[in-house]
């Protein structure tokens, strides 16, 4: 991407995330770090998927009808579930495995670019497989923007959750794993502009496609690859937040607690102990004891094990769709 226009949008998406606070302070620093790695690489395709594919898309649907949303769950302080910024640990959450992909390919394209050689993709059988990294890359946020639309969307469905591995067992809204078709709808919608924006501005390579019916069916596969892969990080993300990580529930509320900055929400239990590891209170700030600890006997594990938080999730499910999308990609050239 051209460093000016680069430069542009990172000052105004950060900017942005300022005025609207969307961002912490500290998750605007990695927002940018993240978008510097993304604008350096000189497919532009990657910064659209990120700035507009991904937070633009995230943050609007995290927004819409919050009023709404504050009466469906309770915040870990026990004060209405409002939406708070999102932390640089959940920005990386959802970026790094794309950031990592991104770097190694442009270190592997370097030589050609100080060349002043035209960089393009292709997946020619029989040819190079660096321009696999760059479909991990657009599986991987098709995947991220799908489980966003589908987990701040999908709350807002009429009917009730149902817990993904047992349909039959309906759960309170924003339990980990419960999924609902107004959810399912979202996430296909996420993963349809991933593509939309993949298939707009990827720079497809000459020998990809001799013709317009080639060029035509080229980019038809790789949407179809990328809205694919949006549907199965939104199931497997489902998949992973019913089973390995802990929903709390509010018993007195009879609602799901919800988690400051995708960490974990710990029962008054398990505060306890925290607090008995270290003495005279050491090793336990007063942040942890506020954010986490509820009335004795008020909060429990409703469903899944508490293994992963929020932001493990995330990052699992975004490294595993990202990993599958280059597998695919190397399928593909062979």
């Amino acid at each position: 991407m051209h460093p000016l226009l680069s430069t542009a949008l990172t000052v105004a998406t950060a900017y942005r995330a300022y005025s609207h606070k969307s961002l912490t302070p500290l998750g605007i620093v990695a927002a940018v770090a993240t978008s510097v790695v993304h604008s350096i690489h000189p497919f532009s395709t990657l910064t659209t998927c990120l700035l507009f594919g991904f937070y633009i898309v995230g943050t609007a649907a995290t927004k819409h009808k919050n009023a709404i949303k504050q009466t469906l769950t309770v915040s870990s302080t026990g004060t209405s579930g409002e939406a708070t910024p999102r932390t640089h640990v959940q920005v990386f959450a959802n970026s790094i495995s794309a950031s990592i992909l991104i770097l190694v390919h442009y270190f592997l394209i370097y030589g050609d670019i100080k060349a002043g050689k035209e960089i393009t993709f292709s997946l020619v059988s029989g040819g190079s497989w660096k321009d696999t990294l760059i479909v991990g890359v657009m599986t991987q946020y098709a995947a991220v923007c799908s489980d966003t639309l589908s987990s701040e969307l999908g709350i807002l469905s009429r009917s009730q959750p149902r817990l993904i591995y047992n349909p039959l067992k309906a759960v309170p809204p924003g339990t980990n794993g419960g999924v609902s078709l107004a959810g399912f709808v979202s996430g296909f919608a996420g993963s349809v502009w991933i593509a939309f924006i993949c298939v707009l501005a990827l720079p497809v390579a000459k020998e990809q496609a001799s013709s317009s019916d080639e060029l035509f069916k080229f980019k038809a596969t790789i949407a179809g690859v990328v809205i694919a892969a949006g549907m199965l990080g939104t199931v497997l993300d489902s998949f992973l937040g019913a089973t390995l990580q802990a929903s709390v529930i509010d018993v007195k509320a009879g609602k799901i607690v919800e988690s400051e900055g995708g960490e974990k929400v710990l029962v008054a239990g398990t505060v306890r102990r925290r607090l008995a590891a270290g003495k005279s209170g050491m090793g336990a700030t007063a942040k942890t004891k506020a954010v986490s600890d509820g009335p004795s006997g008020s909060r429990k594990v409703y469903s899944g094990v508490d293994v992963l938080s929020n932001n493990g999730v995330n990052l699992a499910m975004a490294g595993i769709v990202a990993a599958g999308g280059v597998w695919w990609g190397w399928w593909y050239t062979q």
